[in-house]
């Protein structure tokens, strides 16, 4: 069965009070009691708000299962049978197909564009059925006998026009985290860049602890930052995310090629993108999903790390034409390093080249490397490797074990570690 809906207008015979909402209010009863239609209300509304406000706040919106999309007939939309959660919460279950009327919908946008581009969306819709005998009001001068005594919940579908813009998506530092947003200058992004440092910089058997500390401050900051959405001529919070009017699940966006031809329009091509719309996966799957990475982790939250120095490779830089200097995590033994640092360079005719090291110096407790090379470095490719491993590593001095790599790398032991390699352009020219 297929139910059309060329109009898409708002149904209007099914009010707030029909389906009540107020999840911090329940009916208190007691022996005796005379109960109207208030307390019932009452008595609905409460399991009702507070099942909508889970499914928004905790869940969010988007489509559970099925709303497939597709062109149906010559000017028509078909999208099947489906259920989804609104941006109040709400379940649109639509249990047969649904169409709208392309055409008509093109021609009342005026196009002055040969490309349309939309959004179709599903909105919540009540309607009140099942008439039934009722008691009649003596001041009701209508005198009505009957009245509804069911709502049934059903779906709108809706196309509008499309601008291309999107509310901007909530948990910023978290999306930043996870590399789904590119970070800009805000707040947030800063919060989110300072815990990917915190991140990297940890050894990797302590990545997953420091990274579920860093998950934890960002998403308490983000999630003190959500708030309702403000309804327009509503004074104080509302209970939802999003508006009534645009709690509406998105569903497709189509791009639609169209001409006038005398002054009638003709549809050339609609393409439809799924893609925009949100998917809510059940928690079970999820749980599987996330188990996908755990494979990744096992091995080296077992392998120890024995703290030795690591080099920050943010550190390396140029003081004059022949000096190199970096900074390591903790003091090393000078004495270590003659035969632990070397520098070379890369010639594009000949391949590489060892540059002579003059001078090898620690500063500032044995954390400052400084590194001055006999003569200025023969090629424009750098190389500067300090040992970790072999015969004559860097060695630490507190603990005494080799130099561990570069900051932010895999766990290293007490008797071999691993060697820190850094690659650097030669300082310009004045």
């Amino acid at each position: 069965m297929t139910t059309c809906d060329d109009t898409a207008a708002p149904c209007q015979s099914c009010s707030e009070s029909d389906l009540p909402v107020n999840p911090f209010s329940a009916l208190r009863v007691a022996f005796g009691m005379l109960l109207g239609e208030d307390d019932f209300r009452t008595m609905m509304g409460n399991p009702r708000g507070k099942q909508m406000l889970h499914a928004a706040w905790l869940h969010g919106s988007g489509v559970a299962w099925g709303y497939q999309v597709a062109l149906g007939g010559e000017y028509g939309l078909s999208v099947s049978p489906g259920l989804a959660v609104d941006g109040h919460g709400r379940e649109l279950f639509a249990e047969t197909s649904l169409c709208l009327n392309l055409m008509d919908w093109v021609t009342a946008q005026k196009p002055t564009s040969d490309t349309i581009t939309a959004t179709l969306v599903a909105d919540f819709a009540c309607v009140p059925t099942s008439l039934v005998p009722t008691l009649a009001d003596p001041c009701d001068v209508t005198r009505k006998h009957d009245d509804y005594s069911r709502v049934l919940e059903t779906v709108r579908l809706s196309l509008r026009p499309d601008d291309g813009t999107s509310p901007p998506p909530t948990y910023r530092r978290l999306r930043v985290l996870f590399g789904l947003l590119a970070p800009g200058t805000d707040q947030a992004s800063l919060d989110a860049l300072a815990a990917i440092e915190a991140v990297m910089s940890a050894p990797e058997g302590n990545r997953a602890q420091v990274l579920l500390a860093q998950f934890r401050q960002l998403a308490a900051a983000d999630a003190a930052e959500l708030k309702p959405a403000a309804e327009a001529g509503v004074e104080g919070l509302s209970l939802f995310p999003a508006t009534d009017e645009k709690s509406g699940v998105v569903l497709a966006r189509l791009v639609i090629k169209q001409h006038e031809v005398s002054g009638a329009i003709q549809i050339d091509d609609v393409a439809i993108d799924s893609s925009a719309r949100t998917t809510l996966l059940p928690t079970s799957v999820i749980q599987e999903l996330a188990a996908g990475t755990a494979p990744s982790l096992f091995g080296t939250e077992g392998t120890p790390d024995y703290g030795g120095p690591r080099v920050l490779p943010d550190s390396l830089n140029w003081t004059d034409d022949r000096t190199l200097e970096f900074r390591v995590t903790a003091p090393v033994n000078a004495r270590s390093l003659r035969r632990a640092v070397r520098i070379t360079s890369l010639s594009p005719d000949r391949g590489w080249a060892d540059d002579d090291v003059d001078t090898i110096e620690v500063r500032d407790g044995g954390t400052t490397v400084v590194v001055r090379l006999a003569d200025q470095l023969a090629n424009d490719t750098g190389r500067l490797i300090v040992r970790g491993t072999g015969p004559e590593p860097a060695f630490g001095v507190a603990p005494a074990v080799p130099l561990a790599g570069v900051a932010g790398g895999p766990p290293a032991g007490k008797d071999d570690g691993r060697d820190a390699v850094i690659m650097f352009p030669r300082r310009p020219r004045p």
